[in-house]
């Protein structure tokens, strides 16, 4: 075997072997971002569960003002 051939046998070796290793890794990092992603798809969730209840105990108490003042005029 020639020496440019030897030579091109490993680089084109040498080049798989770092492109699996970066294929490894980026798979990694697409499993975190994906992870990352569910957790804050969650916590969106229960932000919005927990707005939801403060809007509905919002509006019960603005209701209840309301209810207040008028009283307060009709005397």
């Amino acid at each position: 075997m020639s020496q440019s051939l030897k030579t091109l046998l490993k680089l084109t070796i040498a080049g798989a072997t770092v492109g699996l290793l970066v294929g490894c890794a980026t798979q990694a990092q697409l499993d975190e971002a994906t992870a990352l992603a569910e957790a804050a798809m969650d916590e969106a969730s229960t932000a919005m569960i927990k707005a939801e209840g403060a809007e509905t105990i919002a509006n019960s108490n603005s209701e209840k003002i309301d209810r207040m003042f008028e009283r307060s005029m009709y005397k």
